[in-house]
């Protein structure tokens, strides 16, 4: 698979990374989503450095996305029950 270099900036600091062409449009929303986070700390803190900044903003982003995967075992959960229920309402014979 054929490699590409893109440049990425995340707090004012550009990144030269090599990824694949399929891969580009993610790494570019993931960079962007990440400085978003970052600018968001150091405004907040502005006299933390820049490693602290995206240690911060790493675990936000982690627990955030922990939380959702959270929730949509909770769904999945949900769903089998209301299966169960539909099962369990189709076999008395019962029409909706």
């Amino acid at each position: 698979m054929e490699q590409e270099t893109i440049t990425i900036t995340v707090l004012d600091q550009e990144y030269k990374i090599k990824c694949s062409q399929k891969e580009i449009e993610s790494l570019q929303k993931s960079a962007a989503f990440l400085d978003i986070k970052m600018s968001e700390i150091k405004k907040s803190v502005p006299t933390m450095t820049k490693d602290k900044i995206a240690v911060m903003a790493a675990l936000n982003i982690v627990s955030s996305y922990l939380n959702q995967e959270d929730e949509l075992k909770e769904f999945s959960t949900i769903g089998d029950e209301i299966e169960s229920l539909q099962k369990s309402i189709d076999s008395f014979g019962i029409d909706e």
